[in-house]
């Protein structure tokens, strides 16, 4: 059996104890207990664990599915819920952030050594298929880009952006709106989702998501009327550095994906790790949101 380095999140000191010691006998190291929400977005950043336990119920401002939301998705460590409730709206809220299990409280040593070695497993080759997904993508994108350029020289760059991106919109029309539709729609319906901001939500979780997918890690910042969707990092960096034409994938993606919503409102990129800034940075403007904020929130991050 493998031996995993584990971060413990329970806020109960007495069941946390108890879970170390299952954990320990059954040969995994654990990395820390903590008993806070912030507390475990704090440690699973500064140790990256294998795995986390994350108990749904935190006392605190940030419940277990809200620190599961921010660590999981940016630093793509597996999460296992530990619960001793099955409220339905819970449950609901936990399922977004895509855990890799629920272990229901009291629970014996197998049960617990069978959760972790699927969750391990399945994260394993979860993270195959991105791999080849992310060289698939490069590999067509590539060609892609090379089969646009146009042969006529006399083209100034902003006629050829224009080509490119009305290119961008006739493929990602065919390929990715019927996926983008029924993945959307599914979560709506699922959800019960029935207000527009509840519903953009939902969108920028596909989004992040869908980037998460190639490996790129995001933020997403509440500014009121406008949100940010910020790109840390750049699978295909070297590429997009020297052909910045590369950026105009993702501005297309967020841009296309966006329409197809059918929201009030407009994408604009504002940055690009390829023209040598830190990150790349889209801002929504959106006029229907009446949400009023004292000061700009993080929403959350995704890897």
């Amino acid at each position: 059996m493998s031996k995993y380095r584990i971060l413990v999140v329970e806020d109960e000191a007495i069941v946390a104890m108890g879970i170390k010691e299952k954990l320990e006998d059954l040969g995994h190291e654990v990395v820390d207990i903590v008993f806070k929400g912030e507390d475990a977005v704090e440690k699973a950043i500064k140790v990256e664990p294998d795995l986390i336990l994350m108990d749904i119920v935190l006392k605190g401002h940030m419940d277990g599915i809200e620190a599961a939301c921010k660590i999981r998705n940016r630093l793509n460590i597996p999460i296992i819920y530990l619960t001793a409730y099955s409220d339905e709206e819970m449950l609901k809220r936990a399922r977004m952030t895509e855990p890799y299990g629920y272990i229901l409280k009291p629970f014996n040593n197998s049960e617990l050594n069978a959760n972790i070695e699927m969750a391990i497993y399945k994260h394993i080759e979860d993270r195959k298929k991105i791999e080849k997904v992310k060289k698939k993508i490069l590999s067509d994108f590539y060609d892609f880009i090379l089969n646009s350029m146009p042969t006529n020289t006399n083209q100034s760059d902003a006629q050829i952006k224009k080509t490119i991106l009305k290119l961008f919109s006739e493929r990602l029309e065919k390929e990715m709106r019927p996926k983008f539709e029924k993945e959307l729609g599914d979560m709506v319906v699922k959800e019960n989702l029935t207000d527009l901001t509840s519903i953009f939500n939902a969108y920028l979780i596909w989004l992040s998501q869908f980037f998460a997918d190639f490996g790129i890690q995001s933020k997403i910042i509440d500014k009121k009327q406008i949100h940010l969707l910020e790109f840390l990092n750049c699978p295909w960096i070297n590429e997009a550095k020297k052909k910045p034409i590369f950026c105009l994938n993702c501005h297309s993606i967020l841009g296309q994906s966006f329409d197809w919503t059918g929201m009030e409102g407009d994408v604009e990129l504002k940055t690009t790790i390829a023209d040598g800034n830190k990150s790349c940075i889209s801002r929504f403007y959106l006029p229907f949101m009446e949400k009023i904020k004292d000061s700009d929130s993080v929403v959350g991050y995704f890897r």
